[in-house]
């Protein structure tokens, strides 16, 4: 791996810049992940930051601050989908069922990225 560095030196641990490195010494590398006109993923969190970019169309995002994870109704810690929501979005009817009342309660962004666009989610 320390030929990724060699592309792109700021992001290594080495260089130990604050502004997109929480921490250098945590770095594990960079995880890119590719997707396709119609893929979906599902309402969850992630542990670690994301620099998302769109190479071409669109892409909608549904945000929402940490402190709105209650609202999320996601699966609790040991479920084998932990970090998701129990909250099926694309289907506006589940938004309603018994037992999503945090749900309907959380505050979120919407933000939809053109080609060209960069968003970086800090962790």
């Amino acid at each position: 791996g320390d030929f990724l560095y060699d592309e792109l030196p700021f992001f290594s641990p080495e260089h130990r810049s604050e502004v997109f490195m929480a921490d250098p010494q945590d770095a594990r590398g960079i995880n890119c992940r590719l997707g396709s006109k119609g893929i979906i993923a599902e309402t969850h969190f992630d542990m670690s930051r994301n620099f998302i970019l769109i190479l071409q169309g669109q892409k909608r995002y549904i945000l929402a601050h940490p402190d709105q994870c209650k609202g999320m109704e996601l699966y609790p810690n040991g479920h084998p989908s932990a970090r998701h929501s129990s909250v099926n979005w694309s289907s506006p009817d589940s938004w309603f069922a018994d037992g999503n009342d945090n749900f309907r309660g959380a505050q979120v962004n919407e933000v939809v990225l053109q080609a060209g666009d960069g968003l970086y989610l800090p962790t």
